[in-house]
């Protein structure tokens, strides 16, 4: 039999480019009991042991792959309420196996997991898909399920996802991925589950049928199928109006098999964001729309899959896969593609309420207050997600420390930290130098001497920061990002990432990565803190006794116009004392915060930074 590997990581995803035989995994995880264990979605042929050894990283790899089980991801729900939270999360899962046995999917082709927050429902290969290139079979896969779950699930099929691995522990909930009757969907809340999965001895079978299912077919994702699966309007004599006309076609349609529960969901988030039908008006429609039906769904399934839909407020745009097959040239908003009104003008009640929605947020998890890392402060200075933020120096002053000193005083926000000039060895070291405030030596004798204790403190105090030695392809990053679930993202530096359609054009390149850069921390919702080297130019007007200012970047003005916030790091006593301790941290540019002026003292024996006195 063929041999086929998976990636794993123990302790942290941030452990991967690790391999093993899949048959070995289980004894792995059993090891590993008590510790947060995660695997690949998907099966590599045996050409990643090369690959791996010979990049360290299974980043663009895109050899043969394979499927041993379909992970489907439902995530906690979202709700002020705690309890709510937790009926709307079961309530979601039950949505899922509902769309599930619609297919033909029976309960022995599947088994429930509750994950420590959401749930994993680990489905058989039920669609028979067959061993492809890396990239065709992820987007198979990925192109499948969004046509069968639509928004009902979590879309985690990119090609180098790793997901938690059964009876991994999940060290934010305090709990064990652990299997779960489906009775218990029924039997018993959301918290009693939660404190069910904190022993990690609730085991019972999960062996799951992989027959494939007669008529369950993959998504065929050839151009000539975009046709195909728009005949299924195409041969209804209903007349239809400009006005969004897809959810007219999915009405007319009625009955189409194994789209009852989605189509439904789509009907109700249009009838309730797109037209303002309240909920007893979305009632009426959905009830109507399924009398028409030979084969409905039960009323009072439709009741509350109306109310959830209200509730969640599911965004349906016109590049929504349950929308897509229904596209019509004839509806107002073709043209413009806009279903979900980004295009749109705002009025004066439309802007009130987004700034009263805004004003509701909760940052914790989304900004940290500079202040909070140097209290000495005179007033507080924000970053927050959606925001590139570049700082600016000349080369050997400390950049890259000051970031690393930064990051490590925000534990409370998952950091991705991409080093792309220094060293994995020597990043790593000042980290540590600078979470405990320890000099190179004692660092190197601590670990020279495997100090346990000393060694699991370091760990601690990396726990929320993943790091990368290398980049992938600017147009790759974002799905990069998206995979380490990383609130900050570093990049060190800019002119590091490679940008493989650009070409020799380095102004060009350069704005490029700024573009890139800027949309990704908005569609993201990230920080993006860039670090940036300075012209040569720059550099001798520095020796001159000048200071930076905002034009002072390398290269052209693309990165300092689409940051949000620009910053200088420097020495302004280079020219007395090139070997001066002191350093400054000034604001250049804030779109939405006042500017600033730090002094601070740089220790190169523990890359720590504290107030110049």
């Amino acid at each position: 039999m063929e041999t086929w590997y998976i990636e794993y990581a123990i302790g942290n995803v941030f452990n991967r480019n690790q391999v093993m035989d899949v048959n070995a995994f289980s004894q792995t995880v059993n090891d590993n009991l008590g510790k947060e264990i995660y695997r690949s979605m998907y099966l590599y042929d045996e050409t990643i042991i090369p690959y791996l050894k010979e990049n360290n990283t299974v980043v663009g790899f895109n050899g043969m792959q394979s499927v041993d089980k379909l992970v489907i991801d439902i995530d906690h729900a979202k709700s002020p309420d705690k309890i709510t939270a937790g009926t709307m999360t079961i309530n979601n899962v039950k949505d899922v196996i509902a769309i599930m046995q619609e297919m033909g999917i029976q309960e022995n082709h599947f088994n429930l997991w509750f994950s420590g927050t959401g749930f994993h429902i680990h489905l058989a290969n039920v669609y028979g898909f067959k061993d492809k290139l890396s990239k065709d079979l992820a987007y198979q896969v990925r192109s499948t399920m969004q046509r069968d779950f639509g928004t009902a699930i979590d879309h985690i099929y990119d090609s180098r996802r790793l997901i938690r691995a059964g009876y991994s522990y999940n060290s934010k909930s305090k709990t064990y991925k652990v299997p779960i009757p489906l009775e218990y969907l029924d039997t018993m809340d959301y918290d009693s589950i939660l404190e069910y999965s904190k022993d990690p001895e609730n085991k019972y079978p999960t062996k799951i049928n992989q027959e494939m299912i007669i008529g369950l077919e993959p998504m065929d994702v050839s151009r000539k199928n975009t046709n195909e699966v728009r005949k299924v309007f195409e041969d209804t004599n209903a007349s239809t109006t400009r006005i969004i006309t897809c959810a007219q076609h999915i009405y007319n349609a009625g009955y189409v098999e194994k789209k009852r529960h989605l189509h439904l969901q789509a009907l109700v988030a249009i009838w309730n964001k797109k037209l303002g039908y309240g909920k007893q008006q979305c009632l009426h429609n959905a009830r109507a729309y399924m009398e028409q039906m030979d084969n409905p769904l039960p009323m009072e399934e439709v009741n509350r899959i109306v109310v959830d839909q209200m509730r969640r407020e599911y965004n349906h745009g016109c590049n929504h896969p349950t929308l897509v097959p229904y596209c019509d040239s004839k509806c107002f908003k073709y043209k413009y593609k806009d279903l979900d009104d980004t295009a749109d003008i705002l009025n004066a009640k439309s802007m009130i309420e987004n700034l009263a929605e805004y004003y509701q947020i909760d940052w914790e998890e989304r900004s940290f207050d500079l202040k909070n890392v140097f209290t000495f402060m005179n007033k507080s200075h924000y970053f927050t997600t959606g925001q590139l933020i570049t700082l600016i120096g000349d080369t050997g002053l400390g950049k890259t420390a000051f970031v690393q000193y930064l990051i490590m005083r925000i534990p409370s926000l998952k950091c991705l930290f991409m080093s792309l000039e220094v060293d994995e060895e020597t990043i790593e070291r000042r980290f540590v130098q600078a979470g405990l405030n320890m000099t190179k030596q004692e660092i190197a004798l601590a670990f020279k001497n495997k100090d346990t204790e000393l060694m699991l403190e370091a760990e601690k105090s990396v726990d929320h920061i993943q790091l990368t030695c290398k980049s992938p392809d600017i147009q790759d990053l974002p799905n990069y990002v998206e995979d380490s679930k990383a609130k900050i993202v570093v990049v060190d530096t800019i002119d590091r990432i490679p940008a493989k359609y650009v070409r020799n054009d380095d102004l060009v390149r350069q704005e490029t990565i700024a573009n890139a850069l800027k949309d990704m921390a908005m569609d993201l919702d990230v920080i993006v803190i860039a670090i940036h080297h300075i012209s040569k130019y720059s550099s001798t007007r520095l020796s001159e006794g000048q200071k930076l200012d905002v034009h002072s970047g390398k290269g052209n003005s693309a990165i300092e116009q689409k940051s949000d916030q620009y910053l200088a790091f420097e020495n302004p006593d280079i020219i007395r004392n090139p070997k001066s301790k002191l350093r400054t941290v000034t604001s250049l540019k804030a779109r939405d915060e006042s500017m600033f002026e730090i002094a601070l003292q740089f220790d190169y024996e523990t890359f720590t930074f504290t107030k110049r006195s």
